[in-house]
């Protein structure tokens, strides 16, 4: 496994707006331009992917499971923002479940989301993790060459780490009781057409409003406690770690938690070069992918274990590869994810729907889900590992 930084590409006509795993930071990767991918020295067989013992019947399906090839690794380059939504995929990557598929999966750097279109429509980059948004929808309206193969973060059905959250004084003073009274308000957003802006905009419709019924302020996430404390804005929806530390500094209080429950916000997004000319690696990422979600996630969609998920090892991992010392780790309400990855293509509907209506997404008709979404290759996964949901 390398850890690389991206080239920023030049000339593009690709639309670039993916936002990587919420990330408030939209500056472009630079550094010196990645080296061609060469394949590893042979590896030994690799064991059958197998199950969580906790699911008998998967565990079952897996002793089954073909053996990976031998021979040279196969390269996989993933866009990494360091960000606790590829946690099953640090997982996978730490305890050697790609290297049990015959995958060598190399990590690129990147600050943000806004050449990620482009490095996977050109073959540069194979895999990203990013947030379902505007700038995906426009850019599978322009033709680019990408697929979303997988969900990624699931937003918990209690207790969400993506709460609306109001200025204390307000919520004190009686000012603010609903989200019916932040009609007219500023509210911090980190980005407008993404996961934020979705999430915001179904509390508002549930309350007889819409989008243009409050003033979107545009904040960075790590800005947005500050934002509340001095009164710039008077509520937001910030990710965690920075919801929580917005509490702890006594400047917000939660008005609504459970804003989309159980619904797919990010997702996994192939480069169409892999999907075509290396689909039987791609069908091996997503075992590897799936058996380092199941060991994080039970099988409830939407409901967190952290005994399960903060494990002393895992932990260790996330230390690893986010950078985030142990206590900003445990002190934050944590995404959960599917264990059967199943793609929901309800939830990509609706977030399109959505931002159309807002206005941000200007298509003249939504783009169909087929082309979108190729769902076979968590369909092979569930097929080798087995389900662990009837």
């Amino acid at each position: 496994m390398t850890q690389r930084r991206l080239p920023r590409p030049h000339d593009f006509w690709l639309i670039g707006g993916l936002l990587l795993a919420l990330v408030g930071c939209q500056t472009t990767p630079t550094a010196a331009p990645a080296a061609k991918p060469a394949a590893s020295a042979p590896t030994q067989s690799a064991p059958a992917a197998v199950a969580p013992t906790a699911a008998p019947a998967a565990s079952a399906a897996a002793a089954s499971a073909p053996a990976a090839p031998t021979g040279p690794l196969d390269v996989v380059k993933v866009a990494d923002a360091k960000a606790l939504t590829s946690a099953g995929m640090y997982v996978a990557l730490d305890k050697g479940y790609f290297r049990e598929q015959n995958i060598d999966l190399q990590l690129e750097t990147v600050a943000g989301g806004a050449d990620v279109v482009a490095f996977l429509a050109t073959g540069d980059l194979d895999i990203n993790l990013g947030a379902i948004s505007v700038g995906l929808f426009n850019a599978f309206d322009r033709g680019a060459d990408v697929r979303i193969v997988a969900p990624a973060g699931i937003m918990p059905l209690e207790n969400s780490p993506l709460p609306l959250v109001v200025r204390k004084e307000l919520m004190d003073s009686g000012q603010v009781h609903t989200p019916a009274d932040l009609k007219g308000r500023r509210i911090a957003v980190n980005t407008r057409g993404a996961s934020v802006e979705y999430v915001l905009t179904k509390v508002l419709e549930r309350n007889g409003m819409t989008i243009n019924d409050v003033d979107q302020v545009p904040v960075p996430f790590p800005d947005m406690p500050a934002a509340l404390s001095n009164g710039s804005v008077d509520a937001a929806i910030p990710a965690e770690p920075f919801a929580t530390r917005s509490l702890d500094l006594g400047v917000a209080e939660r008005l609504v938690v459970e804003i989309v429950p159980g619904r797919m916000t990010t997702a996994i997004i192939a480069s169409g070069k892999l999907v075509r000319e290396r689909p039987d690696v791609l069908r091996r990422f997503t075992v590897a992918y799936m058996k380092g979600i199941r060991d994080i996630q039970p099988p409830a969609l939407g409901v967190s274990d952290v005994s399960k998920f903060l494990t002393p090892e895992h932990v260790a991992i996330f230390e690893k590869y986010t950078g985030a010392p142990e206590s900003v780790l445990r002190n934050q309400v944590p995404y959960t994810f599917d264990a059967d990855l199943v793609i929901q293509r309800d939830s990509i509907e609706d977030q399109q729907l959505t931002h159309m209506r807002n206005g941000l997404l200007t298509l003249a008709q939504p783009v169909p889900l087929d082309r979108m979404v190729d769902d076979s290759f968590t369909q092979y996964a569930r097929d080798t590992l087995g389900r662990v949901r009837p």
